[in-house]
C-alpha cells in the first residue's frame, strides 16, 4: 500500500531566485505539499556551482569569457522564503547532492540537459524514484538562431534518450509536449496542466502595489517576460517598428515593457523608448508587483516563439486582461481564441491583432477571463492529480 504522506525533493540546478515560470511552478507545489502534511524541499545547487554554471553558458553562447556576468536573479531571497512557507529551499554543492537527494521518496526533477546530467552522473539506481517535469520544451517549432538548432538536436538525439532511460514517470503541461515525448523516445507521459489560482493572484495584486502611473486616456499594452529570442524579442521590436509608423496607431497606445536579458537586448529597447514618446521600458520588476501592473492594461502581447505553460498569460487572464498570442502550445492550452484572446497564425497576423484590439479595447469581458481559468485550471483539483502522481511513483517500503 502506497504512503499516504511522503518526502518529496524538488530538483534543479538553478537558485529560485531566478524567478522563472519553472521556479514560480516548484515553489506553488512544494508549498501546496507542505500544506498537505508532506515534506516537500526544493534542492538546488548553491550560488559557488551557479556562477561556474553560467559562466560555462555565457562563453559557450556569447564568448563571454571574463566579462561580467549577472547571477544574482529577479527575486529576492526573501521573498522566495515567504512564499515557500513551510516548504524549505536547500542549496546544496554536487558532493553533497547524493545524500540530500537520497534522503527522499520520491525526487521531481526539472527536465533540462544539465540537471537530468547532474542526477544521471550520481546514478538514478542509486536515487529515490525520479519524476521528469517538462518545463523546458523539448523541441522549439521555430528554431532559427543556432542555440535553438542546437537545443533541438541535443534535445531529441541518444543523449536525451539515455537521460529519460531509467526515470519513473514524465509530466508534461501541454498536449503538444505529450505528443512529442511520444514520437521521439516511444514514452507514454502524464499530462496534468499547471494549477492557478485566480484567487490569489487577485490578492497579490492588491497586496503589492506597484506605484507605476499608466495613462488611462491611451491604451494600455503590456509586455512580460524574458527579452529573449524564446519570448519573441524580434517580433517585440518589429512590433514597435509598425507602430511608429502608423500616427494615428502611435498616438493611440502605450507600449509597456517590463522583462530584461541581461545582454544586449536591454539596451536596444531601452535606445528605443528615448526614441518613440508610446513606448516605455521599465526593466525588470520584482514578480510580486506584476499582478497590479496587469490589472491597469488592456491587453497583453506574448509573443514567444514557443512555450510550455506560460505563467505571462495566465497571469493575465487571471486577472480579465485578453492576450494576443501566437496559436503555439501553451498559450492555446489557455486562450480560447475570440473569446478571452486572440491565437495569431503568424506575424502579420499578429500585429493585425493588436492594433484591431487598441481600436476596440473593450470587446471582450473580464469576468469570462477570468472565469475561464478558474474552472479549468482550479488548485485544488490539479494539485490533487499532481499528488496522487507522486503518490504512484514512491520509492518502495
Amino acid at each position: 500500500m502506497k504512503k499516504e504522506k511522503f518526502k518529496a525533493a524538488f530538483f534543479m540546478l538553478q537558485p529560485l531566485t531566478q524567478g522563472g515560470g519553472a521556479e514560480k511552478y516548484f515553489v506553488d507545489l512544494a508549498r501546496n505539499f507542505s500544506e498537505k502534511g508532506c515534506s516537500a524541499d526544493i534542492v538546488t545547487m548553491d550560488e559557488k556551482f551557479f556562477r561556474k554554471f553560467a559562466r560555462l553558458l555565457h562563453i559557450f553562447a556569447r564568448c563571454n569569457f571574463f566579462g561580467e556576468i549577472d547571477t544574482a536573479g529577479r527575486e529576492s531571497k526573501e521573498e522566495v522564503l515567504r512564499q515557500l512557507e513551510k516548504a524549505r529551499w536547500l542549496r546544496v554543492n554536487f558532493s553533497g547532492l547524493r545524500k540530500i537527494l537520497g534522503s527522499y521518496d520520491v525526487i521531481y526533477a526539472k527536465n533540462e540537459l544539465v540537471d537530468l546530467f547532474l542526477l544521471k552522473m550520481i546514478g538514478y539506481k542509486k536515487l529515490p524514484p525520479i519524476i521528469v517535469g517538462v518545463h523546458t520544451p523539448i523541441f522549439f517549432p521555430e528554431a532559427k538562431s543556432f542555440i535553438a538548432r542546437l537545443h533541438n538536436f541535443l534535445y531529441s538525439g541518444f543523449v536525451y534518450r539515455r537521460l529519460l532511460r531509467g526515470v519513473k514517470c514524465v509530466h508534461v503541461s501541454n498536449g503538444f509536449a505529450k505528443k512529442k515525448i511520444y514520437e521521439r523516445f516511444g514514452i507514454k507521459s502524464r499530462l496534468i496542466h499547471y494549477p492557478f489560482s485566480v484567487e490569489k493572484v487577485r490578492r497579490t495584486a492588491e497586496k503589492n502595489r506597484s506605484g507605476i502611473y499608466f495613462d488611462a486616456k491611451k491604451t494600455n499594452i503590456v509586455f512580460t517576460g524574458r527579452l529573449s529570442e524564446q519570448k519573441g524579442f524580434q517580433t517585440l521590436v518589429d512590433l514597435i517598428k509598425r507602430i511608429s509608423r502608423e500616427k494615428n496607431l502611435e498616438n493611440r497606445v502605450k507600449l509597456n515593457i517590463f522583462g530584461s536579458s541581461g545582454l544586449g537586448e536591454d539596451a536596444k529597447i531601452e535606445d528605443m523608448s528615448r526614441k518613440f514618446d508610446f513606448l516605455n521600458y521599465f526593466g525588470h520588476i520584482e514578480n510580486k508587483f506584476i499582478p497590479d501592473i496587469l490589472s491597469r492594461q488592456d491587453f497583453a502581447i506574448v509573443p514567444s516563439k514557443w512555450e510550455t505553460f506560460p505563467y505571462s498569460v495566465l497571469e493575465a487572464q487571471a486577472m480579465g486582461v485578453p492576450v494576443v498570442s501566437f496559436d503555439i502550445s501553451g498559450p492555446n492550452d489557455i486562450i480560447r481564441s475570440g473569446e478571452t484572446g486572440f491565437l495569431a497564425k503568424d506575424k502579420r497576423d499578429f500585429f493585425e491583432k493588436v492594433k484591431y484590439l487598441s481600436e476596440e479595447k473593450n470587446i471582450f469581458d473580464g469576468e469570462i477571463i477570468k472565469e475561464n481559468i478558474k474552472n479549468r485550471f482550479d488548485p485544488d483539483k490539479i494539485h490533487g492529480e499532481l499528488m496522487k502522481m507522486f503518490q504512484e511513483n514512491l520509492r518502495s517500503s
